[in-house]
């Protein structure tokens, strides 16, 4: 199973092609996950970034169901997608059923406001479990939603045996148990898969074993995926080629009232050794100049999910098919088009800046006091 925002990050939404790029992952994970026999997907708020209407037609490729109990169809006042599945595993019927938190907003184009809505999931949930306590020994919400809100669907509402949350990045290796439900969080970006183990006694009672997978590369690639990642890696290089020049010339356009500000560019580590050689030989002897030999050794240089924190300028607004190799100068202290003259003063490094790669998913041992002291160049 699927908790959602498998199209997108948080940032990767916001750049250049995301739309284009989004669709290519859709069709990727949607062939991987059939050859897998994937049983359901729910949705977040990041996959209909660009419309439930997109959506739908991602849902067609696939051999499982969308779950979204309470994603509305406003004129039928229907769900969009199934809103629960049963399953039998082994003479045990599971029912599953997907809820999206109502605080995030419909992306998607401007019709789509009054086509759709996302209604209370507490409310959806009641309603699933109405139908589904008679038939399944075991209910499971596909949740997405924040910490507060899965915690308060637990409370509230009774008869859900787990809830699987997808829209928390990070990973717990122990369940969290609130009024006999348990809440299990597996993390982002594919690093775990989350197994949960159920027991049958006599007594009719059950008992689970949850646990947390490395997904590692103990595990071989099967040749059919393989295939697939090949052809969208090409199809992705093609879209991540450079609009044209005359495109470029154009530049934004706005109105007389509107006041744009310049969009710089980077200029890469060899513009800056000029003025800072002594800065740029420890630079070099950082994990910070290999990043980008990291995502060649594990072949995932056309990755867009890493390309931001492995390289500097990815996508930027001003050069949005170009980047500089590893993590340069200009990734923390932003772009050197104009430095050293007086207008273009250089931002300093603090540890929110250091957090916007070194995430707790992305490093979930990061202790910022010990890490900023291999970084620190001389002054």
């Amino acid at each position: 199973m699927d908790t959602g925002d498998l199209l997108f990050s948080r940032d990767s939404v916001l750049l250049p092609k995301a739309k284009q790029i989004g669709n290519l992952k859709a069709d990727l994970y949607m062939k991987s996950y059939n050859l897998m026999g994937y049983d359901a997907f729910t949705p977040g708020e990041l996959d209909l970034s660009f419309g439930v209407g997109d959506l739908i037609k991602m849902s067609q490729q696939a051999k499982f169901p969308f779950l979204a109990a309470n994603l509305i169809n406003v004129k039928s006042n229907e769900p969009v997608f199934k809103p629960y599945v049963i399953k039998e595993i082994e003479g045990m019927k599971v029912g599953l059923f997907g809820l999206i938190s109502n605080r995030f907003s419909l992306g998607g184009p401007p019709e789509e406001k009054e086509k759709f809505r996302i209604s209370d999931p507490l409310e959806a949930a009641k309603k699933a479990i109405g139908a589904l306590k008679r038939k399944c020994r075991v209910i499971v919400a596909l949740a997405h939603m924040d910490a507060d809100e899965q915690k308060l669907l637990a409370d509230k509402v009774h008869g859900i045996h787990f809830i699987i949350n997808g829209h928390l990045t990070h990973a717990q290796a122990d369940p969290q148990l609130v009024n006999h439900t348990q809440i299990f969080m597996a993390g982002a970006r594919g690093e775990f898969l989350g197994q949960v183990d159920l027991f049958r006694k006599k007594t009719r009672r059950f008992y689970s074993r949850y646990q947390l997978i490395p997904l590692k590369t103990d595990y071989s690639e099967k040749p059919e995926v393989q295939v697939l990642v090949g052809q969208y890696k090409e199809e992705l290089q093609c879209a991540l080629q450079p609009p044209a020049r005359a495109e470029l010339a154009a530049g934004p356009t706005s109105s007389p009232e509107m006041r744009v500000p310049p969009l710089l560019s980077f200029v890469g580590e060899k513009g800056c050794t000029t003025c800072h050689p002594r800065e740029h030989e420890h630079w070099a002897t950082t994990a910070h100049a290999r990043a980008y030999q990291t995502l060649a050794e594990k072949e995932k240089t056309t990755d867009k999910s890493c390309l931001p924190c492995h390289t500097t300028g990815f996508s930027s607004p001003k050069d949005p098919g170009g980047r500089y190799e590893n993590v340069q100068c200009e990734s923390c202290h932003g772009p050197g088009e104009g430095h050293p003259d007086p207008w273009k003063d250089l931002a300093e490094v603090d540890e929110h800046q250091c957090l916007q790669c070194h995430n707790p998913t992305n490093s979930p041992n990061f202790d910022y006091d010990k890490y900023v002291q291999k970084i620190l160049h001389p002054k």
